[in-house]
């Protein structure tokens, strides 16, 4: 009983790590909101994004609410420090699965930092490389901003490379304009893995006092070469009992010649009417600074996905007598018999009308206040047995959602944030989500503290690609039900101790997942999942120690798979040595306890429960050194350090997915503005 009524209190008294600081105004004196930017869990590292006392830079950047308009505050990307950690898939989590390669599928081993399974979930695996346009980053600059990185890693025949680039202007005071591309091309250290994305977007955006618009057109390809995962694990944990001279191109893997082919496109739209007044008391030349009192806002987004799963792997061999192609092996139904083509294809198109009073246009107005209606056309076509043969079959469906939008932003005491939708038609009826966060401050021992919760109540539908998916080796028609989620968690920011505590509950009724057949599964009876984190920063001097800590977990490890302990631990020596240029050395280092963690399946582009194999309890350590001048950043790693000294080798990110043996790595980013 006492250890309940521990956890209770600690819930109440935490925040939601969702929550953010206060707003910003813009040069124009436009209005954002707070919000952080999505899963930039390391960023969070990093010295709070002051934004009460916030001296504006060259550019102002954003997030814009889908629904609202509202611009959401964001921080430009100039990370003076743990700058190596944010070009490896391991920075995107304190514990991550992936596997090898960075631009490779990932998913993140703490289960409160997964997002909801979309409605095309191919694309669900690459989430920390693709931007939806919510996650899409708008400016206002005052002069020509432009951002390059470069990074890689590795010799030619295995090469990493990552190319990002960033053009964007002001033409005028109101006129934004930019171009972002971000290229991916990895090679892996083993068969058969190499991946490449190729990423562009077009944006901008117009602000004035009455109207603003933003416009994003996004397109995206991936292409993934699967291999399935190595054959012999001996290769990584008992390499000498295999012979003394292999390279890891040497490791037999499952197949070749295979594939995953992804692209997405995105056309967004909103537009913005500002309703308000000219208040002439606050101007002192008379002429009146315009106040606005309502908006009505209206969105378009166009989405456009398809993926193909290929495979050329076609020699013939007889397994147990039977005569098939090579990749048929590894799988126990084949629903046709030519080589592997199965290909998905998915379109939306939403649009969405709000109507919102203003918070703060008179002083007795305390909150802000949303109601929109939105309507989406969803469009599905996949392979299926038409008349007896193989053919396509294709599926559209409607979906009207009403939501409802409270908060208050302004004040540095008390903020929050209500939103409810419900779906009143189509496929989506009868689904709920209300959500609420609330964030408080007080000062301790002279500084101020922060403390916020967060919570929400969700009934799911199911989407029609977790109950229908047809292809070579998987193939189902499911009744699912709805989804049931309760959440409540918090948030405690100490700042006189640098300390940082979180903790969260969620109860999951119905839940959908892929169990160990690799198929789409519903667990009906109640699952608990508990998560609670500490963020412990140490200065002394030019020593510093940045430790985060996550505590999980699961009624029901089979269902909800989660280490009990996962760390990140960063030990460095932080120092200005001259004028402007400051450098980093240091070791940090990845952990968590064994566990089942995630199989991943190439045919699904998936990741599903196993209970074969236990993952965990080894470090992946990084020996770097960072610098920093002006507007400059460069970093050199060494990968993996410790895979070169420790023994037993059990470096699997995934069962069967081993992670890159040390590599040298160096990267630079360069600000440019004109």
């Amino acid at each position: 009983m006492r250890k309940i009524i521990f956890i209770v209190l600690w819930i109440t008294v935490c925040v939601s790590e969702s929550m953010a600081q206060a707003r910003v105004i813009l040069p124009d004196s436009l209005q954002v909101t707070p919000r952080q930017a999505p899963h930039d869990h390391q960023h969070e590292m990093e010295e709070p994004f002051d934004t009460v006392n916030l001296v504006l830079p060259a550019a102002t950047v954003w997030y814009l609410h889908p629904r609202s308009g509202d611009r959401l505050v964001a921080a430009m990307d100039t990370l003076k420090h743990n700058y190596q950690q944010t070009t490896i898939p391991d920075g995107y989590s304190v514990a991550g699965g992936y596997l090898g390669p960075i631009g490779s599928p990932f998913i993140s081993k703490i289960f409160f930092e997964r997002d909801e399974t979309s409605h095309f979930p191919f694309y669900d695996a690459y989430r920390p490389y693709n931007k939806s346009p919510e996650q899409h980053l708008f400016y206002n600059t005052r002069v020509p901003y432009a951002n390059l990185t470069y990074q890689t890693a590795g010799s030619r025949p295995v090469k990493e490379q990552r190319l990002k680039a960033l053009l964007t202007t002001n033409f005028g005071k109101r006129l934004n304009a930019g171009i972002e591309g971000d290229l991916i091309s990895a090679k892996g250290l083993y068969r058969s893995q190499e991946n490449k994305h190729n990423d562009w977007s077009l944006f901008g955006n117009y602000l004035s006092d009455k109207f603003e618009s933003h416009l994003l057109a996004s397109t995206s390809t991936v292409k993934q070469f699967e291999n399935g995962g190595i054959t012999d694990e001996r290769f990584i944990l008992d390499p000498e009992s295999v012979g003394e001279n292999f390279s890891t191109g040497d490791i037999p893997v499952k197949f070749t010649n295979t594939w995953n082919k992804m692209k997405t496109n995105h056309l967004f739209f909103s537009g913005k009417y500002n309703i308000g007044y000219n208040d002439r008391s606050a101007d002192s030349l008379g002429s009146g600074k315009f106040v606005p009192v309502a908006s009505l806002v209206i969105t378009s987004h166009y989405t456009g996905q398809d993926r193909r799963f290929l495979s050329y792997d076609t020699a013939q061999v007889t397994i147990e007598g039977q005569a098939m192609q090579r990749i048929d092996q590894f799988y126990t139904n084949r629903y046709y018999n030519t080589a592997v083509d199965d290909s998905v294809t998915f379109s939306s198109f939403k649009n969405s009308v709000a109507l919102s009073l203003r918070e703060g246009f008179k002083p007795w107005v305390k909150f802000g206040l949303t109601g929109y209606i939105e309507h989406e056309v969803r469009n599905f076509s996949m392979i299926d047995s038409v008349g007896g043969n193989i053919g396509r079959s294709k599926h559209r469906e409607n979906s009207l959602f009403i939501g409802g939008i409270l908060n208050k932003q302004q004040g540095e005491h008390f903020r929050f944030n209500l939103q409810a939708n419900l779906g009143m038609a189509g496929a989506d009826l009868g689904e709920v989500n209300l959500e609420g966060e609330v964030e408080t401050a007080f000062n301790l021992a002279g500084k101020r503290t922060e403390l916020s919760g967060h919570a929400y109540l969700r009934n799911i539908t199911p989407n029609y690609l977790q109950k229908h998916y047809h292809s070579k080796y998987f193939w189902w028609d499911k009744e699912l039900e709805d989804v049931r989620r309760a959440f409540v968690g918090g948030r405690l920011h100490i700042p006189f101790t640098n300390t940082t505590v979180n903790a969260g509950v969620e109860n999951l009724q119905n839940y959908i997942y892929f169990d160990q057949e690799r198929t789409v599964a519903q667990h009906a009876p109640n699952v608990q999942v508990l998560t609670a984190g500490v963020d412990q920063n140490i200065r002394l001097g030019v020593f510093n120690w940045d430790n985060r800590v996550v505590y999980q977990t699961s009624s029901n490890q089979e269902v909800i798979p989660a280490p009990s302990l996962s760390v990140y631990s960063n030990m460095y020596l932080k120092t200005l040595i001259v004028n402007e240029l400051t450098f980093q050395f240091g070791v940090d280092a990845h952990y968590h306890t064994t566990y089942f963690s995630p199989g991943y399946e190439p045919a699904l582009l998936q990741f599903y429960n196993q209970r074969e194999k236990e993952i965990g309890n080894y470090p992946i350590a990084t020996v770097y050194a960072n610098m920093h001048l002006k507007q400059t950043r460069f970093f050199v790693m060494l990968y993996n350090a410790a895979s070169a000294v420790l023994k037993p080798r059990e470096y699997f990110s995934l069962p069967n997915y081993p992670v890159n043996p040390m590599m040298f790595k160096m990267g630079l980013s360069v600000d440019l503005h004109n």
